[in-house]
């Protein structure tokens, strides 16, 4: 049995635009993609509790840890809250109301720690660049993560 006669709501829920290639020939590459990630987004069910991606990364990454330590505390504060609501939500077995779910648009405007790891990966590609290592263990910030 086909995988699309099981989940035909998959189908349903994607909206795929019904146009052919030729219609579509200059923006065929990106158009599913939006709505693959926009459907996975959705499917995951945490938008329902008020949280953006960057609140279910786990913490025990020494990258993510670092970016925790280097926001500003309003914006630790309110991160906290959500993660605290979500908490209780879940606890009570209800969702946020549907105006109050975190929309796809919304959760990729508010990427809030994006620029705090990124000027991290900045200054260890730096202390490797000079080889002054001798400070920090592998074990602080290793290279391979967060790439």
């Amino acid at each position: 049995m086909s995988p699309i006669i099981k989940f035909p709501w998959i189908l349903k829920n994607l909206k795929l635009p019904k146009q052919n290639f030729a219609q579509n020939q200059y923006d065929c590459g990106q158009n599913w993609k939006y709505t693959l990630k926009k459907f996975a987004f959705n499917w995951s069910g945490y938008n329902k509790y008020g949280l953006y991606t960057h609140d279910i990364i786990d913490e025990t990454y020494p990258y993510i840890k670092e970016a925790l330590r280097r926001i500003p505390k309003d914006m630790h504060d309110a991160r906290n809250f959500r993660i605290i609501r979500a908490a209780q939500l879940n606890f009570l077995k209800i969702y946020l109301p549907k105006e109050k779910w975190v929309t796809y648009e919304q959760d990729i405007e508010y990427r809030y720690l994006r620029p705090y790891i990124e000027e991290i990966q900045a200054e260890q590609a730096e202390i490797n660049e000079f080889g002054c290592n001798y400070n920090y263990s592998d074990n602080d910030c290793p290279t391979d993560e967060m790439k």
